[in-house]
């Protein structure tokens, strides 16, 4: 994430349950690049994460079917 709050965070799901930490992971199945208010916006619903890819505020990398389901992460 860039901006203020920016920096690289990660974010860990198994069995339904998540952990989230500041710092890098090696081998991501999926990597997020936003700036840090857009990132919030999406997590907080405020900006659809669909819109957000297309308007170019969210990049993806790595497995698109697991990006799909963010959604699922922060409901």
């Amino acid at each position: 994430m860039s901006g203020p709050q920016g920096g690289q965070w990660w974010i860990d799901v198994e069995d339904g349950k998540y952990k989230m930490g500041k710092g890098k992971i090696d081998n991501p199945n999926v990597t997020f690049v936003a700036k840090d208010k857009d990132w919030v916006a999406v997590s907080n619903h405020q900006m659809g994460g669909t819109w957000a890819y297309l308007t170019g505020r969210l990049r993806i990398r790595g497995d698109q079917g697991l990006a799909r389901k963010l959604g699922e992460i922060f409901p």
